[in-house]
């Protein structure tokens, strides 16, 4: 039996809206840190990396096939297959388990697993058959993430309603955001990040200076529980709040996957052996509390349960949610969730969102703690817009 391990992995720092990284699209942002992890890991110089799978949420503003365009932008030899992996905000984990199952079954040998995000150049779509000559401008098609037009409400409503299900008070949303910040303000001085970014270079103009993006802007460090609190909520009587919220963001991350057997033959020492994964369908206006159900199924399948898990990692949309996600797997599994196994270096809420990198994002964090606390199992998980959770669990290889 094959087995899937988790060499490495990089990423590029994670700007806002409209920051530093704005006027690069996805797959520009995603070639780069491709690029990055292949010179840190030398695997071209090793071996052949055969297969990429990268996903997004927003879709890119440059190409229609993002990933192999990522493949012939990057450094990855031609050979090399791009397959475009589309869950919302769960596509690198997804990316991941696509990369584990072909592995598993002989298709592939080494991959390229992860995924980008520009909001920064997201576009909108126009349709080719309205008429453009009775004196109305062409406007954009009005997306939409469910066919159920009663359940297709914003993402913040959506966290609100979860806090009315799940008994999610306002106070407990900013304590936990709060507790997410200065999480990571402490990974940042502890080494379980920084380390993995992939600086990228923006040339000169004859306005502005070369500029090098290496580091997290979307972080509040010196944020407090007493200014959360003033901060006003989105929707009138809801908990939700922007900081409370995870943000719009631009960012890659990818990681490097392989056989076991490859990894022996090119002297790598993997962090991690991916050993088992899950996705699950919940209702779209709930769409939050799809890992709840995801994690309990990959730990059904494995034989495992909440208390084998020494890492918990899952994307932090809203506080909101992430809490409504604990409360659900402790109505579910009769297990109390020790909250400090539980995205123990902060999450999105601090660090930024770019969608369909956090996967791949949480998936480094999740391995670099599981190294530094000597932890045997690790979870990768998330919401998904239209309602999905989607799971990956990982065991530690470097105890």
């Amino acid at each position: 039996m094959r087995e899937v391990v988790i060499v490495d992995g990089a990423r590029s720092a994670f700007t806002n809206f409209g920051g530093s990284l704005r006027t690069l699209a996805s797959v520009d942002i995603a070639s780069k840190v491709v690029d990055g992890l292949l010179e840190r890991t030398g695997i071209l110089e090793r071996g052949m990396v055969d297969s990429l799978m990268a996903g997004c949420a927003l879709g890119d503003m440059k190409s229609k096939d993002t990933a192999r365009y990522i493949v012939l932008q990057s450094k990855l030899p031609l050979e090399c297959s791009g397959t475009f992996v589309e869950m919302q905000c769960g596509s690198a984990i997804t990316s991941l388990n696509h990369a584990a199952w072909k592995i598993l079954t002989g298709m592939s040998e080494v991959a390229v697993v992860g995924g980008m995000e520009s909001y920064s150049t997201m576009t909108a779509k126009f349709p080719m058959s309205r008429p453009q000559y009775k004196l109305i401008p062409p406007y954009p098609i009005a997306l939409a993430l469910t066919p159920n037009q009663e359940r297709n409400i914003d993402m913040v409503s959506v966290s609100d309603k979860m806090a009315v299900k799940w008994n999610i008070t306002r106070e407990e949303a900013d304590a936990y955001a709060c507790r997410s910040q200065e999480r990571l303000a402490a990974a940042y001085k502890n080494g379980i990040t920084g380390g993995e970014i992939v600086p990228i270079t923006l040339p000169a103009t004859k306005k502005t200076p070369e500029v090098v993006v290496d580091r997290d802007e979307f972080p509040r460090p010196g944020t407090t529980l007493e200014a959360l609190s003033r901060l006003r909520a989105v929707n009138k009587d809801g908990v939700t709040t922007a900081g409370n919220a995870s943000g719009r963001n631009d960012g890659a991350a990818f990681l490097l996957v392989m056989t076991a057997e490859k990894a022996r033959q090119y002297g790598y020492t993997p962090m991690a052996k991916w050993i088992g994964g899950a996705h699950y369908g919940v209702q779209e206006d709930y769409m939050g509390i799809g890992p709840a159900f995801s994690n309990l199924k990959a730990l059904k399948q494995l034989g495992l349960s909440v208390d084998d898990i020494d890492v918990v990692e899952c994307n932090e949309a809203f506080a909101a949610q992430n809490l409504s996600v604990i409360r659900e797997m402790e109505a579910q599994s009769g297990k109390k969730i020790d909250m400090e196994r539980w995205n123990p270096n902060g999450g999105a809420i601090a660090i930024g969102h770019p969608n369909g990198a956090s996967g791949a994002r949480i998936s480094i964090f999740c391995m670099r703690q599981l190294e530094k606390t000597g932890g045997k199992y690790g979870i990768i998980s998330s919401c998904c817009g239209g309602g999905l959770g989607t799971t990956a669990v990982i065991e530690n290889l470097r105890r």
